[in-house]
C-alpha cells in the first residue's frame, strides 16, 4: 500500500468521483486530463500503477494505441459494454451526478469486471468494494440492463414531473412519495412490487390509459412494457 500510486487519465464526471474516492481513503493519485502535454502523461505512465483510463467508451481504444506507452502498465477502465484486450474492465454498478458523494456510498459500489482478469485487489488495489465477474460475452446485456433500469426509468419520471407541472398543475414535488415507496417496494420484494391495472388484469382501463395517450410517443412505450409484462407472466 506504500508504494500505491493510481493514475487516472480523464477529467469528466467518473474521473472527479474516482479521484474523491481515493481522496477520502487517503489513496495516493496523479492525474492527467485533455489539455496537458504529452510528456506529463510520459511522467504519470512511470510514476503509476495501475492506470484509470476514464474517458469516452469509443476513445478508450485509440488513446491508448495513441500512446503506446502506456500498454507496459496495468490499464483499467470503466466501461461496462466495452471488452478490449488493450485493458481490464472494471465496471462501477451507480449512477453518477455532478454531486460528489460520502465515503461510504463510494465504498458500496459493486465492481463488475471480466473473467480472466486479475484479481480485484490487483485491479483496484486499496478498494474493499463488492465486486463481481461475468463472462465478456455478458458484457454489453448486462450494460443494457443498466441502461434499461436506471436511465429508462429516469425518462418515465421526467415525463411524469413535466406532465404533472405543465398539465395538470401540480409540483412534482407532490410525487416524491410515489416514488420512495416504488423504490421500497422493489428493495422489499421485487416480485411483488408491481401494483395497479397491470397486476389486475383490467383491461378496461389499460384501454382508457392508451387511448389517453394518443398521438404521443410513450404510447408506444406503454404498449411496448404490456408485451414485456406478458412475457415475463408466461417466464415466471
Amino acid at each position: 500500500m506504500n508504494n500505491l500510486n493510481y493514475g487516472i487519465i480523464g477529467n469528466g464526471q467518473m474521473a472527479k468521483h474516482f479521484a474523491h474516492y481515493l481522496s477520502l481513503l487517503n489513496i495516493p493519485y496523479q492525474t492527467w486530463g485533455r489539455g496537458q502535454p504529452t510528456q506529463s502523461l510520459n511522467i504519470l505512465a512511470k510514476q503509476c500503477e495501475p492506470i484509470l483510463i476514464l474517458i469516452d467508451d469509443d476513445a478508450i481504444v485509440p488513446f491508448i494505441e495513441q500512446h503506446g506507452f502506456l500498454t507496459e502498465k496495468l490499464l483499467v477502465h470503466f466501461s461496462g459494454n466495452l471488452y478490449t484486450a488493450s485493458a481490464y474492465g472494471a465496471h462501477p454498478l451507480l449512477s453518477f451526478s455532478e454531486q460528489l458523494y460520502p465515503l461510504n456510498t463510494y465504498q458500496k459500489i459493486p465492481f463488475i469486471y471480466e473473467k480472466g482478469a486479475p484479481p480485484f485487489a490487483k485491479l483496484l488495489p486499496g478498494l474493499t468494494n463488492p465486486h463481481f465477474t461475468i463472462s465478456p460475452q455478458l458484457k454489453s446485456f448486462y450494460h443494457a440492463l443498466c441502461v434499461l433500469s436506471g436511465n429508462f426509468t429516469v425518462i418515465l419520471w421526467q415525463k411524469f414531473f413535466s406532465e404533472l407541472e405543465k398539465t395538470l398543475q401540480i409540483p412534482k414535488e407532490q410525487a416524491y412519495p410515489y416514488l420512495e415507496q416504488i423504490m421500497q417496494n422493489l428493495i422489499t420484494d421485487p416480485k411483488k412490487a408491481l401494483t395497479g391495472p397491470l397486476v389486475r388484469h383490467d383491461q378496461k382501463t389499460i384501454a382508457s390509459h392508451l387511448q389517453s395517450l394518443e398521438n404521443n410517443p410513450f404510447q408506444d412505450i406503454y404498449r411496448a412494457f404490456l408485451t414485456c409484462l406478458q412475457l415475463t407472466d408466461k417466464n415466471l
